[in-house]
């Protein structure tokens, strides 16, 4: 009888109770703002209730910060988990009073060049508070610097010297109060204590003071004394700023003389050596079929996937050996993600003086070859990799494949110059994972938009005359329209078409969940800039079914990130609707004429289509070599200023901070164009005449 019992007991047993899989507690912690999570990797069986109890955190708050758990948990999901402080349950908390002291303001401290490299989510009010010093003296002897400049630039320094608790701000064209307050990040009660005769609007050219903690950055003695020195020849000088500069505290070096990057001639005339370390898995081509019949599923094997890439980095090879002269000993060497194979390849180097690297392709095998050739100061470059963790104390990397954080800055400069006036709405899943990147979004966002936005009587008028067509009332007008939550009489407009209204702008940001709110947020009479942030192709999908009746009312733009081109099953006419932007690390035009001239050589050489990694291989291969030619083995400091036309990408490096190497930054933007029926490349800064200052 026992027997059947627990038979039964089995069988009316809850489901988690049968599947449940131990759940062990991620060591991975990320700091978001205040908040410490853990960012656990989903293993098959895993339940909601399983993570609750290994982390003491309740299914809700779990299901809230990740609301993709909502259609079930699936294998190799990333989530994040809040970090819960535990307390022993013997002991009863105390009340004691902890006097925490002020927190000692950090020193800066320049390199040796006297510049200061951009941190990632620095802009320069960031910069300029760090250093007691107003944007616009940074300006003046960086001409073009932007309020905004890319993560890993190198700025130069005004020699300044600042004792006080405050900048000096002489407020530039179109600033207002409220934007000084948001640019500068102070707080209205610190700044009106520093400002109490301003009001709420400032003039071009009126001085305000702007509070800061006290300085600690020291400049260079070099800096100070002879600021003339870092100018790049042919640059006009700036005024000195009118300022009393003391003597630094610190004895500080002689900053290194400026790499000049000058081609040598010479350079052309030398013979270089290059290993290319590419995954060929050569001991399973020996087991592929490649008959007729099975000739299509050879090609998916492993022994095939990173073939074109070798194959398009030859194509280069063999046009720069026969029309430039290239003298080249290349070394091709199959790494793969076995890591045997990568230290096998640094045995056969040990007893050669390499020139250039390239490759291998996998994270663990890479770092074995890093480590080579960081000890013989060889330029490695890593072509697919996205990981910024690669460039960590290896100076001499080189990373092809730029990170995510690059499309917010085009992004921004794509509003600040297009669309400043607009709409903007960030649309996500609003996963833990994506909270720093979407945090940071939405402040550039913020920072690139009009606060205030005129909004014409007649353009008014003219949606209320387009909505009266659209429900068939003749020659008829609606007596009312709703813009933005406003309601206006069609007469009234009529009878005063020439004045404007202004509306108060902001970025808005929605999690998926909350689309029909936002679309109960869109605006008739200016474009609404939609810009949604997912990896995942279902969301992709039910975003453009939720919008698609809006695009027949509302002018939308919508900006597809991270990389929408790799969806599928995503309706074209939909995208062309809302105009959509793309953002892609590379884009092949085939009406270009050096695309086509490639892809007829590597048709005759290997009797195949050319993709994606024969284009990647000759980029590569077509970069380096060039850089080898012009300025040899010692190029790396040269890269950043060295760029040539290639074939599907463009290399845009930056240097990532001390003791770390290059990463390209380069994003192409393309644009669905409902007239001409395709994609167009969009340059983000390109002012178009609204937003010309």
């Amino acid at each position: 009888m026992r027997k059947y019992l627990v038979i039964l007991m089995l069988l009316v047993a809850p489901v988690w109770l049968l599947a449940q899989v131990s759940v062990v507690r991620s060591s991975e912690i990320v700091k978001i703002g205040d908040v410490e999570y853990y960012m656990h990797h989903v293993e098959a069986g895993q339940t909601l209730y399983g993570l609750s109890k290994a982390y003491g955190v309740s299914i809700e708050e779990i299901t809230r910060l990740n609301p993709e758990v909502n259609d079930g948990l699936k294998a190799d999901m990333v989530i994040g988990i809040p970090v819960v402080e535990e307390q022993s349950a013997e002991m009863e908390p105390v009340e004691e009073t902890v006097v925490v002291p002020s927190p000692e303001p950090q020193q800066v401290q320049l390199d040796e060049n006297g510049t200061y490299v951009v941190k990632r989510g620095e802009d320069l009010y960031d910069i300029a508070k760090k250093f007691g010093i107003d944007v616009a003296d940074f300006k003046a002897i960086n001409p073009g610097l932007d309020n905004y400049p890319p993560t890993g630039m190198a700025i130069k320094v005004p020699a300044i010297a600042n004792d006080d608790d405050y900048i000096v701000h002489k407020v530039e064209e179109q600033e207002r109060t409220s934007s000084l307050i948001r640019r500068w990040k102070v707080s209205e009660d610190e700044f009106r204590d520093k400002n109490m005769s301003v009001g709420s609007r400032v003039f071009a050219g009126q001085i305000v003071l702007i509070p800061i903690d006290p300085v600690t950055a020291e400049l260079p003695a070099a800096a100070i004394e002879e600021p003339e020195m870092v100018l790049e020849e042919g640059q006009p000088v700036a005024d000195e700023p009118q300022a009393v500069v003391e003597e630094p505290q610190a004895v500080v070096e002689e900053p290194e003389p400026v790499v000049e990057c000058v081609v040598d001639p010479d350079n052309a005339h030398n013979r270089y050596r290059v290993a290319l370390l590419v995954p060929l898995y050569l001991n399973e081509v020996a087991n592929i079929d490649v008959s007729k019949e099975t000739l299509a599923q050879a090609q998916k094997s492993r022994a095939f996937s990173f073939l074109q890439f070798y194959e398009g980095f030859m194509v280069a090879v063999d046009s720069l050996v026969a029309n430039y002269g290239l003298k080249l000993n290349l070394t091709v060497m199959d790494v793969t993600d076995n890591v045997a194979t990568a230290h096998r390849a640094v045995e056969q180097m040990q007893d050669d003086d390499f020139d250039l690297i390239i490759g291998p392709f996998f994270g663990k095998s890479f770092a074995v070859v890093s480590e080579y050739a960081k000890e013989k100061g060889v330029v490695l470059v890593n072509p697919l990799s996205t990981r910024e963790s690669i460039l960590d104390d290896c100076p001499n990397v080189v990373k092809l494949k730029p990170n995510l954080y690059g499309q917010i800055h085009e992004v921004a400069a794509l509003v600040k110059n297009q669309y400043r006036d607009a709409n903007v709405f960030i649309l996500s899943q609003e996963k833990a994972a994506d909270s720093l990147f979407l945090d940071e979004l939405e402040r550039q966002l913020t920072l690139a938009i009009n606060e205030d936005v005129a909004v014409g009587h007649d353009d008014i008028l003219q949606y209320a005359k387009d909505e009266s067509a659209r429900q068939e009332m003749g020659k008829q007008i609606v007596s009312t329209i709703t813009v933005e939550g406003q309601v206006y009489s069609t007469k009234e407009l009529e009878q005063d078409a020439d004045s404007k209204v202004m509306i108060v702008n902001e970025v808005r940001r929605y999690p998926q969940k909350e689309l029909s709110t936002m679309i109960s947020k869109f605006s008739g009479v200016r474009t609404n800039f939609v810009v949604t942030v997912s990896d995942n192709n279902v969301f992709s999908t039910q975003v453009l079914n939720g919008l698609k009746k809006s695009a027949m009312h509302y002018p939308i733009t919508l900006v597809a990130l991270p990389e929408w081109d790799k969806f599928e099953k995503l309706s074209v006419e939909t995208l062309l609707q809302m105009n959509a932007i793309y953002m892609d690390a590379g884009f092949v035009d085939y009406a270009d004429h050096d695309v086509s001239r490639f892809v007829l050589k590597f048709r005759k050489k290997y009797d195949c289509e050319p993709l994606d990694y024969a284009f990647e291989g000759f980029d590569a291969a077509w970069y380096f070599l060039n850089a080898l030619m012009n300025y040899g083995p010692d190029m790396i400091g040269c890269l950043p200023s060295f760029d040539i036309p290639l074939l599907r990408s463009s290399y845009h490096f930056i240097g990532t901070g001390t003791n770390r190497g290059l990463e390209n930054q380069y994003w192409r933007m393309y644009q669905y164009d409902a007239n001409s029926i395709e994609l167009h490349h969009l340059d983000p800064f390109q002012q178009n005449e609204m937003n010309a200052q």
